[in-house]
């Protein structure tokens, strides 16, 4: 069976940090039906409005209705390119200074989803890597995953 709405765990509300994850539970928990049920419950799509169209594929998803290919594909686009754009924007202005303060260098290796793998040079320096995480998931999103090699 392939990959699915739902086990495609992922950032939909850049704006607001808000995953995939919280956004299914909001709608099943809520018996919620609209982009602004949603928006009240669980604060996704309350900025900007571009993740608008994720939701309304979570929604239908959730309701059992059928969405067309070339939209879900859009979706994943338009969520890679957003979710890539907010953590190197936290990386490069709120991070990164941070770090070159102690002479340690931070490289994106990876977005997959929550997922972001990273590196630290020199390796081996649990502090910043609790540092990183925590402003990842302060700004970014909670659900971050980032995992350092």
């Amino acid at each position: 069976m392939g990959e699915t709405s739902e086990s495609r765990r992922r950032l939909v509300c850049r704006c607001l940090g808000v995953s995939s994850p919280r956004i299914f539970a909001a709608i099943r928990e809520g018996g919620l039906r609209s982009v602004p049920e949603v928006t009240k419950a669980c604060a996704a799509g309350g900025g900007c409005g571009t993740c608008h169209p994720e939701i309304e594929e979570i929604l239908a998803d959730v309701a059992g209705e059928p969405v067309a290919g070339p939209v879900r594909l859009e979706n994943r686009l338009v969520c890679e390119a957003e979710t890539r754009a907010r953590v190197e924007g936290s990386i490069d202005s709120l991070i990164r200074p941070h770090l070159a303060q102690r002479g340690i260098r931070l490289e994106l290796l990876e977005i997959h989803g929550l997922e972001v793998r990273l590196r630290l040079l020199p390796a081996e320096d649990a502090e910043a890597a609790r540092f990183v995480t925590e402003k990842l998931r302060k700004f970014v999103c909670r659900d971050l995953e980032p995992a350092f090699e």
